[in-house]
């Protein structure tokens, strides 16, 4: 609680700090950096520190709408406080689908109009960074409705010693790219499913998730792992986009590991599962 009256009162009265983070400077093209302010050690990435960005994408390939998990980690060991800013870009510098806050106690959304266009951006919450030697700031992204092409990811991030001021903070920066799944030729080859999930439901039942490209009604396998059938259905018919289904377990089915398998007119993906 006392952190956080002395950095309200400093900001008020000196102008110097930000008690939560600012939108605008994660170098992006005609962006400054957070060295604008943190600037005792001169350009951004001279400390010990690194920063850097995970998600649940597959080798970094977007499938239009579907929703990702992203983590921006910011890391210096020795310091008590971290920050963060995050924004997604066309190659024309507009914002690139949305980003959606899942913990509103670290990060939040801001903007800034840059160059004409407002840009979104996540940054962090007062404190939202409080974690010795690192911290991990995650939230969402859903990728745009259509395939824009190539995306870049722009971010920042503070490592900070905490001490009321912007001196002796160190500042990090980086960029991601990341390419349209069509662009990879896994689409443009014939293939119709991608990103096949299989697992056991709170139901009791195989759930299966997989995103489609056209219209169909693909059969589900489900072999032992000697590669025996255990069971075959069809799922019901879907049109193009995110599909999710589930099939049932036989009932006299021994606890142990499988194999679901995913049959549509021109491919075959498997997942292996453990069925208790």
């Amino acid at each position: 609680m006392s952190i956080a009256i002395v950095a309200i009162v400093l900001s008020t009265a000196f102008g110097i700090l930000s008690d939560n983070g600012k939108a605008g400077y994660t170098g992006s093209p005609n962006e400054l950096k957070c060295d604008d302010c943190h600037n005792t050690f001169g350009n951004s990435n001279s400390g010990t520190g690194s920063i850097y960005v995970t998600s649940s994408m597959n080798n970094w390939q977007y499938i239009p709408g579907q929703t990702y998990t992203v983590n921006v980690i910011v890391k210096q060991s020795g310091k008590p406080l971290f920050g963060v800013g995050f924004e997604a870009l066309t190659s024309a510098n507009v914002n690139a689908g949305s980003l959606v806050i899942t913990n509103a106690a670290k990060t939040q959304i801001k903007t800034k109009t840059v160059s004409g266009v407002t840009r979104n951006n996540v940054v962090h919450q007062m404190n939202g960074g409080m974690h010795a030697d690192s911290a991990i700031f995650t939230f969402n992204w859903v990728a745009p409705a259509t395939n824009i092409g190539n995306i870049t990811f722009y971010f920042a991030g503070i490592a900070a010693n905490n001490n009321g001021s912007e001196d002796n903070d160190y500042v990090y920066n980086s960029t991601k790219v990341v390419t349209p799944a069509s662009a990879t030729g896994v689409l443009e080859q014939g293939n119709s499913i991608s990103e096949f999930k299989a697992f056991i439901n709170s139901e009791g039942r195989i759930a299966i998730e997989f995103y489609s490209t056209t219209a169909d009604q693909p059969r589900i396998n489900l072999y032992d792992m000697k590669g025996r059938m255990i069971n075959s259905q069809l799922i019901d018919a879907h049109a193009f986009g995110e599909v999710k289904s589930s099939i049932s377990i036989p009932a006299d089915l021994q606890s142990g590991n499988y194999i679901v398998s995913i049959l549509s007119s021109n491919q075959k993906l498997s997942s292996k599962i453990f069925i208790p």
